[in-house]
């Protein structure tokens, strides 16, 4: 049986070393975040709340994977295009932030 890594001639490791040496803002999403939660002194609930800058650092992660992803498979045209569509992307949320969270923009 002929595996797909030998008739794609790429490494395996490829996809699994990206993320290796990261810190936490640049793709471990799971640690170091901005805890967005409250906690009603009532009932107790705990409400979890959206961050514009946890989404802003998750798509930028994913942005540097891409690109490091793109100059290691320089002939995949698929994943350039996605590694420029995600910089892009990160440009037009980093502006948004800039106009309408202010306060968020300046903790970037």
């Amino acid at each position: 049986m002929v595996s797909l890594t030998e008739i794609y001639n790429i490494k395996e490791s490829t996809f699994g070393e990206l993320k290796k040496d990261r810190d936490p803002a640049r793709g471990d999403k799971g640690k170091n975040r901005e805890m967005g939660f409250n906690i009603d002194p009532d009932t107790g609930k705990v409400t979890y709340t959206n961050s514009v800058l946890n989404a802003f650092k998750d798509l930028y992660a994913e942005a540097q994977d891409f690109k490091e992803l793109s100059e290691e498979n320089p002939d995949d045209l698929v994943i350039y295009k996605m590694a420029k569509d995600l910089d892009r992307m990160v440009l037009d949320l980093r502006l948004h932030i800039r106009k309408k969270y202010p306060e968020e923009h300046k903790k970037l």
